[in-house]
């Protein structure tokens, strides 16, 4: 019997359930390593003004580039524009999805919704990049982006015991699991083996560490993820 070729799931260990049960699903062996973890980083005052004026209707749109960014935000009183796993993360309507979230479409599907002064709020990630809210920024709005959580590498030696594993393929769903990965196993690790990127900023972040990036995903959803996967596995998802 052909032993199912084995994919690494590098996401936070509360957000891999569904990536693996996708994976394995579609005929791989799902192998969790989480890459980083998610920590909240709001100051409570922030977080208390940044609440009050979602309710109060301060805000035209709340952009979210990932669930987390949305943690402690009241939802419910604010037009929403995420990618589509983000909106399925977090079980709650939302005004607009993307099927590939990235900075450049989410300012283009933005851009005829807005008017002048109107204040958009983009909650990020401490050492997220700026290209949405420099963008934003572009069509004359207000620009609110507070940090709302920070990612933490997981140890090196946590990560080391992938060295030798049998490993064929490599999933990344943010840029701070790329660069952990990278840190704790090298370059070299990572291109012995396939990989796919979540999304276009997580695959640039990639190509800019001098990885070679074999699919990126049609959509920012798992199951998509698990598509590309199987398109560079040779296993039909």
């Amino acid at each position: 019997m052909t032993r199912a070729a084995c994919v690494l799931n590098t996401r936070p260990r509360e957000q891999a359930a569904e990536l693996s049960a996708l994976l394995r699903a579609a005929g791989f062996e799902p192998v969790e390593a989480p890459a980083i973890e998610i920590q909240p980083a709001w100051e409570p005052a922030e977080l208390q003004r940044v609440s009050a004026d979602l309710r109060g209707g301060l805000y035209a749109w709340l952009v979210l580039q990932s669930a987390n960014a949305a943690a402690s935000l009241p939802l419910e009183h604010v037009n929403v524009l995420c990618g589509e796993a983000t909106a399925r993360a977090l079980g709650a309507p939302v005004a607009q999805t993307l099927a590939r979230f990235s900075a450049t479409a989410a300012v283009e599907a933005l851009r005829p919704l807005l008017r002048p002064a109107d204040c958009v709020l983009v909650p990020r990630a401490a050492d997220g990049r700026e290209e949405l809210i420099d963008g934003l920024a572009e069509l004359d709005v207000r620009v609110d982006a507070p940090i709302a959580y920070r990612t933490v590498a997981a140890s090196a030696s946590q990560l080391a015991a992938l060295r030798d594993a049998p490993v064929h393929g490599v999933t990344f769903c943010s840029p701070s699991a790329v660069r952990a990965l990278l840190a704790a196993l090298g370059g070299d690790w990572v291109a012995a083996r396939r990989v796919v990127c979540l999304g276009e900023t997580t695959a640039a972040t990639a190509r800019e560490s001098g990885v070679r990036v074999d699919a990126t995903a049609a959509e920012t959803s798992m199951h998509s993820l698990v598509q590309a996967v199987a398109s560079v596995l040779g296993v039909t998802a």
